[in-house]
């Protein structure tokens, strides 16, 4: 990342240019190696060729300057955002509140994060065909200090929607979006269940209210992908134009085909999906074996490999996605999609999102993950992790049946 704005309009111009060639090269029906920004033939070898592109999307681009990535801006003003979409009262994690925490007894959370933005309606809907405790929640914002509304989503919780995301993804492929490509299913289900269930009305009614101010659509993990189709919604039918959007995403899954990703890249100029080092949730899944496609992020990739502590380097990738940035990383790790910014995010929520966020560091450091690597250990034997996963999986799939 350039440390100056200066270093960062010299990046992003030499990129446009050497993205022009890029693409002009995959148009002629060749690919283009980032090794030297040079054309190579298909009957060429590529062995000499260490990073190859073969598709338009990961043709190296970073967003201008207009739109350009802020550590702090995301870290400090955007995460209350996401983090009280994973309360039933998100104001809490907004404002000074009075929260019943303890029976008899209220007290002020020292939250104050955002103490202008005011919730406009929390929504909760079913999103599940096979159980009546399984829902999908959001929540509507607007700030009239800051001239913005947001949209906010909550992430996947408890054993049965995990358990739902798995089953009802895996056994019912990708549907089609309009004519930006396809989205997967069980995401898409779940944005139709919550922007049906009022939410959609929701933000029109916010829209109309205020139709100048700029349009902010978040989420985490599960509530990331359902985030990134709602923006795509908020495009397709003419609800807010995506200049005037910020589309952020911590922990996506992938939930789009690759027509969808390169719709939703050109469309979006500020667009950040956020991975913190080895998280699981944005490397799933590659693939769909139901319809025979390979899914893709949109851009843009910020990806931290390290604690994500304040000052903590990042990567704003060039590419979109596979192969190129985090996706090469082949161990996987469930911690690393728990915290996010030096934070148990859902942790820091419950609690109303002090200011104080020290009490929410991760237990485990970056060196100490536990980290599931194609579950094996060094002998060659299934490792104890993956036993104890495979155990759980078992465990679930014979309850649920």
């Amino acid at each position: 990342m350039p440390a100056s704005p200066a270093a960062y309009l010299l990046l992003h111009l030499f990129l446009r240019l050497t993205s022009k060639n890029c693409w002009q090269c995959l148009n002629d029906g060749d690919k283009f190696c980032l090794d030297n920004n040079k054309c190579i033939g298909n009957s060429s070898t590529h062995l000499g060729c260490s990073k190859l592109v073969d598709l338009p999307i990961n043709c190296p681009s970073i967003p201008s300057l207009q739109y350009a990535y802020d550590d702090e801006f995301v870290r400090y003003t955007v995460l209350p955002v996401i983090a009280a979409a994973q309360r039933p009262d998100p104001q809490v994690c907004l404002e000074w509140v009075p929260v019943l925490r303890i029976p008899k007894f209220h007290f002020l959370v020292l939250s104050n994060q955002l103490p202008t933005m005011k919730v406009y309606k929390s929504r909760e809907a079913n999103c599940s065909s096979l159980f009546s405790d399984v829902t999908c929640s959001g929540y509507t914002g607007f700030d009239t200090t800051r001239k913005l509304i947001v949209l906010a989503i909550r992430g996947s919780h408890g054993v049965h929607q995990y358990y739902d995301l798995w089953k009802i993804g895996n056994e019912n492929g990708t549907v089609p979006f309009f004519d930006a490509g396809r989205v997967t299913k069980v995401f898409h289900d779940n944005f139709e269940s919550l922007w049906y269930g009022g939410l959609g009305d929701d933000l029109q009614n916010l829209i109309d209210i205020y139709p100048d101010y700029e349009l902010w659509v978040t989420g985490y993990s599960m509530g990331a992908s359902i985030a990134l189709i709602m923006s795509a919604f908020i495009a397709q039918t003419g609800m807010s134009n995506p200049h005037n959007m910020k589309v952020v995403l911590i922990g996506c899954p992938r939930c789009t085909d690759y027509q969808f990703a390169l719709w939703h890249s050109m469309t979006f100029p500020y667009s950040y999906h956020i991975i913190h080092a080895h998280d699981y949730a944005p490397r799933v899944p590659f693939y769909d074996s139901i319809d025979n496609i390979s899914l893709y992020h949109p851009r843009t990739e910020v990806w931290y490999n390290n604690e994500m502590k304040e000052g903590d380097s990042y990567v704003i990738c060039e590419q979109a996605d596979q192969p190129f940035c985090s996706s090469q990383v082949q161990n996987l790790s469930t911690p690393d999609h728990m915290h996010y910014f030096y934070m148990d995010i859902t942790r820091w929520a419950d609690h109303g999102c002090p200011k104080n966020r020290e009490d929410f560091k991760p237990i485990f450091g970056t060196h100490e993950r536990i980290i599931v690597e194609d579950g094996f250990d060094e002998t060659g034997k299934s490792s104890a992790i993956m036993k104890l996963f495979v155990l759980i999986f078992v465990v679930l799939l014979i309850h649920f049946q």
